[in-house]
């Protein structure tokens, strides 16, 4: 019988294969291994780091290693990173440059 936390993630693996999931919300590398628990998006080890300094709007686990809770696993799967990129870039302009994962920190 499967534990709670491998049930959970079989679901985070579920939901990686959603459109847009399946790369960084930040920069766009493929395979993210991390995700912000309030701002339900994927992101990679890289922009995590990024995340963990601004801790006041975004808190991030690891996919992996840490446990996940059902309610922050529902709340990722109802934003996902193309709902999330829709409400919060929405308003930025179309020629701002958009960091990529080969960006200096």
């Amino acid at each position: 019988m499967a534990s709670d936390q491998e049930r959970i993630r079989e679901r985070i693996k579920e939901l990686l294969k959603k459109p847009g999931n399946g790369n960084c919300a930040d920069c766009g590398v493929a395979d993210p291994e991390w995700a912000s628990y309030t701002l339900g998006v994927f992101v990679c080890h890289s922009c995590s780091g990024l995340h963990r300094n601004i801790a006041q709007i975004s808190k991030v686990k690891s996919l992996l290693l840490d446990p996940w809770s059902s309610s922050e696993l529902e709340f990722i799967d109802s934003v996902g990173n193309n709902a999330a990129k829709a409400k919060y870039e929405h308003i930025v302009p179309a020629f701002y440059y958009r960091p990529t994962s080969k960006d200096c920190m």
